[in-house]
């Protein structure tokens, strides 16, 4: 076995250990403190707005600032963020950039060459950063028009992702680009307008309402894009859905369903109650991105050319010829000993040279390989022919 793979599939998991730690760490802070800030009241006996708020056995109450000493430091979550997306980048390249024929390349979309892949999975992660920004701050827009603004910039991304490249790889990249852009919101916008204020309370001077609007905005953004970004960087466990004919219409459907449950937990948090359009409208966005991901009976096959020929299709095949069609288009990754480049152990944990293990595994196999085009990689074998996945079909419809 290549012991260098087998280090980098170490490397691999202790970089999703940390992005998953940075990200709980990140996302968990923003989303406590935007409920706190949205919660400050002012009480009856003080006019000034605040929020009470209980930690294990110990309770504190939250108020405005206007002072701090000059020494004092003020907490923020910037370097959870910037850990989050580092890793996240790290990892990418380690995983997908590392097999691109396996993760990103998919030659009915884009026959790409393996560095040409690379290069536009990774250059425009700047490039969509510099198009929001510019929108941001060009357009004239503000509050809510703003915000559908970057719903449509967000829903184009990912209809060009999906026609770009694999949907294995671009379901991830539609995460990388929002997390990119919500990183560069804390770096470039929200973290330089907490310096501003804090050097502006040390000197007691007021606020810069431009600059905190602004600051308020990115933030605001970021609580948008966050359900959205952990879903796409979850997704690689649907292959119904990344890999499905209408992943493209899917993502935008997913998109605007976590952006209208981000719009529920606000309202709600604002103290406006549940507003039930918005659920119904959620829902559905969510329910209709499933359905098209529904498994769908692949293409009839050819049609018998004698009476033997029928009988066979009629009857149930045996694990032979199940194993002819798993050996031609599957062991190359799921074996104890991978021959494709990249992989130091059977994919996914799966070695699918073992009988018992194609029989234990037969749904997943459904999914990936005969419902949808995630399994083989399209860029690193052929899919499977109609006849070939009709026959997967028959095996696994009656239980052993």
């Amino acid at each position: 076995m290549d012991s260098l793979a087998v280090a980098l599939d170490d490397i691999a998991l202790l970089l999703r250990w940390a992005h998953v730690v940075a990200a709980i760490v990140w996302v968990g802070s923003a989303f406590t403190l935007l409920k706190l800030d949205l919660a400050m009241k002012p009480r009856t006996q003080d006019p000034a707005p605040q929020t009470l708020f209980l930690n294990a056995g110990a309770g504190s109450r939250l108020f405005r600032a206007h002072d701090a000493d000059g020494a004092e430091k003020a907490l923020n979550f910037k370097w959870e963020a910037y850990a989050t997306w580092a890793s996240g980048f790290a990892l990418f390249i380690l995983v997908f950039c590392a097999a691109p024929r396996l993760y990103l390349i998919d030659p009915l979309l884009w026959n790409a060459a393996p560095w040409a892949a690379i290069a536009m999975a990774l250059v425009p992660l700047a490039l969509s950063w510099l198009a929001y920004d510019a929108l941001c701050r060009k357009s004239g827009l503000s509050g809510d028009a703003l915000l559908w603004a970057l719903f449509g910039f967000s829903a184009l991304l990912a209809l060009l992702l999906t026609h770009v490249f694999a949907g294995r790889g671009a379901y991830p990249l539609i995460g990388a680009h929002l997390a990119t852009i919500m990183t560069a919101n804390i770096a470039h916008v929200v973290s330089p307008a907490q310096r501003r204020r804090l050097a502006g309370l040390r000197a007691g001077l007021p606020a810069d309402e431009t600059a905190a609007k602004m600051a308020g905005a990115r933030a605001l953004h970021n609580q948008y894009l966050a359900l959205p970004t952990v879903f796409f960087m979850l997704s690689g466990h649907a292959p119904l859905l990344f890999a499905g004919p209408d992943n493209g219409v899917a993502a935008v459907l997913l998109i605007a369903g976590f952006f209208l449950i981000r719009r529920i937990w606000l309202k709600f948090s604002r103290g406006l109650g549940v507003d039930p359009k918005l659920g119904l409208a959620a829902a559905a966005c969510l329910l209709v991105a499933l359905a098209l991901s529904a498994p769908q009976a692949p293409p009839a096959g050819g049609q018998a050319r004698n009476a033997g020929a029928a009988i066979a299709l009629a009857l149930r095949p045996g694990i032979t010829e199940v194993r002819q069609v798993i050996d031609a288009h599957c062991v190359v990754c799921h074996a104890a000993q991978p021959q494709m480049g990249g992989l130091a152990h059977a994919a996914g944990g799966l070695d699918f040279t073992k009988a018992s293990e194609v029989a234990l595994h037969r749904d997943a196999i459904l999914r990936a390989a005969v419902y949808s085009r995630a399994m083989p990689p399209p860029g690193a074998a052929a899919a499977l022919a109609a006849d070939e996945k009709n026959l997967l079909v028959r095996w696994a419809s009656r239980p052993d």
